[in-house]
């Protein structure tokens, strides 16, 4: 089954008290899906006001947020054989995202729960067009097409998330994977172990990159001017190689923007990769994989969270493999991937 990039739709109740006359509707807020790359436009503050600071989330409980998270995907391969086969896709994601705070503990752990009100999906590649906007009517086959978009149109999740932005735990996604089953007419096809592990990739494929956009992890220590930290993810199984990202940020200065104060990030991304036993035993080459990235964050100090972001990633593959030819006999087949992303993060 494929991952899962998702957006819902907010449907907001309303209440009739018993003799009384119905309260009117709350005005739910709208949002356009085009973005904005550009930086901020702040002013710097010089005057020593902020000789270290602390980072981290301060949400309250009964606030809600409103984010837009675009994610834009260049992606060029080729393969060389016998023949020699080009793809080039263009995919642009955006989505409108709404945050409501349920509760938070002693300890500052916010149970947030988040609902994607929008996703608009444009994308091309090799001559042909794809588009989805949640909301439009569909017909069935683009309903299945669409599955993993329409299944969580009206299915907010929550999650538990710490002032240091570490998201804890997850819940009510099983919901969203029930959807996905239906709408690909497999409800009576799928065992009890495949729904889960479909919701297991719900969750840590595509929830978990979605919300670590908006709740980056912080460091624990105070902060100043010009100060760095590093953090290791876990590596990256691949299938011939693993990879360890290490990402670096420093901090280097603070701004004034509105009524707020501002952290401005720059983020960074180095990874090593280690070469799989299964690419050895199947005498796979691969050459100096590379992912690499580059940033820059504003964390809102005044509010306790990120007003805007934007990070670009880049990742080269090249690999060669001998595979047997279509006239007999063995040929070296080499592949050769070039992507770049880039994500958006905006406060609305």
């Amino acid at each position: 089954m494929k991952k899962l990039l998702v957006l819902t739709l907010l449907i907001l109740p309303f209440f009739i008290g018993c003799g009384k006359k119905e309260e009117p509707k709350k005005e739910e807020k709208t949002f356009s899906t085009a973005f904005d790359s550009s930086d901020i436009k702040a002013v710097p503050i010089t005057d020593g006001s902020f000789s270290t600071v602390e980072l981290k989330y301060a949400f309250t409980k009964g606030s809600e947020y409103n984010y837009r998270l675009t994610s834009i995907t260049d992606d060029d391969q080729s393969i060389k054989a016998d023949t020699f086969v080009v793809q080039n896709i263009r995919q642009a994601l955006t989505y409108l995202l709404k945050l409501s705070v349920k509760d938070v503990d002693q300890d500052g752990v916010m149970e947030i729960e988040f609902t994607f009100t929008s996703v608009k999906l444009e994308a091309t590649g090799n001559g042909k067009t794809f588009s989805y906007q949640s909301g439009n009517k569909l017909s069935g086959e683009d309903k299945k097409n669409y599955a993993n978009y329409e299944a969580v149109i009206n299915n907010p999740f929550t999650a538990r998330v710490t002032p240091k932005g570490e998201i804890l735990e997850f819940f009510r996604t099983d919901r969203i994977a029930n959807k996905i089953i239906e709408l690909g007419g497999l409800k009576d096809s799928v065992s009890l172990e495949e729904k889960k592990m479909l919701q297991q990739q719900i969750t840590e494929g595509a929830l978990r990159p979605l919300l670590s956009q908006v709740f980056r992890k912080l460091p624990d220590n105070q902060v100043k001017k010009d100060s760095i930290w590093t953090m290791t993810n876990p590596p990256a199984q691949l299938p011939f190689f693993e990879m360890i990202n290490t990402l670096n940020f420093k901090i280097t200065g603070f701004e004034k923007y509105k009524e707020s104060n501002l952290a401005v990030i720059d983020a960074g991304l180095n990874s090593q990769y280690k070469i799989s036993e299964r690419a050895k035993q199947a005498k796979v080459t691969v050459k100096s994989p590379s992912y690499k990235g580059e940033g820059k964050i504003y964390f809102n100090l005044s509010k306790g969270l990120v007003e805007k972001s934007k990070t670009n990633l880049y990742l080269t593959i090249e690999m060669s493999m001998m595979a047997p030819a279509r006239t007999g006999g063995m040929q070296k087949v080499t592949q050769r991937q070039y992507t770049k992303t880039t994500n958006i993060l905006e406060l609305l």
